[in-house]
């Protein structure tokens, strides 16, 4: 029996001919395993070079994970572009107003139980704390590199797989759950910012729900994801680069202009309803 799947008024009829391929739990947990042990030993190996840290962490879990479902992340990761860009900035602009609430009430209690722990956000952040030259290199880096590997990795397969091996249901839940793991992986803030790095896991895992949100309403779409993740760490790095007050406000600009995206999503969305249910009347 072909099942039916209804996302935002849309159907996808799954049969035995268009079903995608299974992943074996076997394969995603070695995969797993590698993404975690590769993101954890660089910091038994904190003096590696830049190239030779880039090819080890995400060289090698991309290699393991090529060989067990490339095919199937690169054959979706165009699909729907024009629904991919609506999806990827409006799920940024909801997600990110979302973490900025939930941050500010994690601020009050911190001011409450523990105002001393917010003196530790004065610490240097531990990826910007480069040379300029180094974070102009970082910025080219965050659009060619990172964005891509990060999503292909995190997006593409520690999100895609679950869905995959839970047949496309809980799809929310799982989001959520890869966007913690997604979080899990920048240890050093908790080095760095003790009980304080709360508010920057907040912001890692709303931002992880973004693109999440965005790969499953894209079915599987990758490339606008990697380019909004590019876009999000360059202007970090041109805080650097350039001054802070550059890549704040070009971080604010793409906030700002995502909200805009969601707010014109959700009025055509409301008057097609509408529309809808007055021809229906």
């Amino acid at each position: 029996m072909a099942r039916v799947n209804f996302i935002e008024g849309e159907s996808m009829i799954e049969t035995p001919e268009n079903k995608q391929t299974q992943l074996s739990k076997r394969k995603y947990i070695i995969g797993l395993v590698a993404i975690y042990a590769t993101a954890y030993s660089q910091y038994l190996l904190p003096n590696l070079h830049l190239i030779f840290g880039l090819l080890f962490v995400y060289g090698i879990p991309i290699v393991i994970i090529s060989i067990y479902w490339g095919r199937h992340i690169l054959r979706r990761s165009a699909n729907r572009m024009y629904a991919a860009i609506e999806y990827g900035f409006a799920s940024y602009g909801g997600f990110t107003a979302l973490g900025y609430l939930i941050t500010i009430f994690i601020i009050i209690l911190l001011i409450i139980f523990d105002p001393s722990a917010l003196n530790l956000l004065n610490n240097p952040n531990p990826v910007l704390n480069t040379t300029p030259e180094n974070a102009w290199v970082m910025v080219w880096v965050s659009f060619l590199v990172v964005g891509p590997a990060e999503e292909f990795i995190f997006r593409g397969f520690l999100y895609g797989g679950l869905l995959n091996i839970f047949d496309n249901r809980h799809w929310l839940s799982l989001a959520f759950l890869t966007s913690v793991l997604f979080a899990s992986t920048h240890l050093y803030y908790v080095i760095e910012y003790g009980i304080a790095s709360v508010i920057i896991f907040t912001q890692l895992i709303t931002f992880g729900m973004a693109m999440a949100v965005s790969y499953y309403l894209s079915k599987g779409n990758l490339l606008i994801p990697a380019f909004i993740h590019g876009l999000f760490d360059a202007t970090g790095f041109l805080t650097t680069a350039v001054s802070v007050e550059l890549g704040a406000t070009l971080r604010y600009q793409l906030f700002f202009i995502s909200l805009a995206i969601l707010g014109a999503v959700l009025i055509h969305r409301f008057w097609n309803r509408r529309s809808s249910a007055e021809i229906l009347e």
